[in-house]
């Protein structure tokens, strides 16, 4: 079988840009691709689940590691890192990479890889559409649009780029949706719930595990406007964080609290993780134990990542 699949604790972009190949492979035999179909890494969060129900889609189904057959083969989107693969896919299952992250790959063989400095994999998906001519209906452009507009937190984030509003805008030539100004607060409503969730659940809700010079750096990031209520239990938290580490073999271990409205981020970190953390950022202020205020930060991916691996 092959399949089409995202990264774990997959986000909207990396469900929709799965999807959004799978109809592409479909309409353009040129990929040889024709029967690959969307799956998910795991289950899908709130903010996908709210988006796939607005706009009447199904949701693809999980692909569990223990269903994985030795036979399978595997397109890789919006991920290419080992760390963020679902365990199970093996280097030589891997038949294509279509991702905007950097690119840390150390594969045996070669495979196609299409990767751009694009705020989103949707974006790229829909750059593969251009050039093969195939157009995307209006629920599958609406999807688009909002996987775009979560990834680039509303075309406000510093990973946004001029091709993300051009999709954008060519999308919603097909999609006609009337306000995307109310369709990203409806977004991040939806993303920065919390809502029942245990702190472990809050602390591994987005996050990626990076390898920086063989050490394990996990980075979650919730965006939320809630910041002031989870500092105010910023003990409880890092009793949960040290535990993580401990479980997960991590090296460091760190949780952005991104308030996308105030164009702010907070970081909790444990006390044996904060020399890096000021290495990276030297001008972040500490407001309690344990808590650092990094200041007009937004993007884990572009402002976080690339600080922290040359701090290490």
């Amino acid at each position: 079988m092959n399949y089409i699949i995202g990264h774990h604790k997959p986000d909207l972009d990396s469900v929709v840009s799965a999807l959004a190949l799978e109809y592409l492979f479909l309409k353009a035999p040129c990929f040889k691709q024709t029967k690959a179909k969307a799956v998910l890494a795991s289950k899908a969060n709130l903010e996908t689940q709210t988006i796939f129900k607005k706009f009447k889609t199904s949701l693809p189904r999980v692909l569990k590691s223990q269903d994985i057959k030795t036979t399978d083969n595997f397109v890789l989107v919006d991920h290419n890192e080992i760390s963020q693969r679902l365990k199970g896919i093996k280097d030589e299952m891997i038949t294509n990479i279509f991702d905007h992250h950097k690119v840390s790959l150390n594969l045996g063989s070669p495979i196609f890889i299409t990767t751009k400095p694009w705020g989103s994999s949707s974006t790229l998906v829909y750059w593969l559409m251009e050039i093969t001519q195939v157009k995307p209906d209006k629920d599958l452009s609406s999807l688009m649009i909002s996987a775009i507009l979560s990834d680039t937190v509303g075309l406000k984030s510093p990973t946004t780029t001029k091709k993300d509003k051009l999709v954008i805008s060519q999308l919603n030539k097909v999609a006609q949706l009337k306000n995307l100004d109310d369709l990203t607060l409806e977004i991040f409503k939806a993303k920065s719930s919390l809502k029942n969730l245990t702190k472990k659940e809050i602390l591994t809700k987005d996050y990626k595990i990076n390898d920086f010079k063989g050490k394990k750096v996990f980075i979650n990031q919730i965006e939320t406007a809630e910041i002031e209520a989870l500092v105010k239990d910023t003990s409880s938290f890092l009793n949960e964080l040290k535990t993580l580490k401990k479980e997960m073999k991590l090296n460091y271990a760190f949780c952005l609290l991104t308030n996308v409205l105030k164009v702010n981020s907070h970081v909790f970190c444990l006390k044996e993780d904060e020399t890096l953390l000021k290495k990276a950022f030297p001008l972040a202020r500490e407001v309690e134990n344990g808590v650092f205020d990094l200041g007009p930060i937004m993007s884990r991916k572009k402002e976080v990542v690339p600080l922290i691996e040359r701090a290490i």
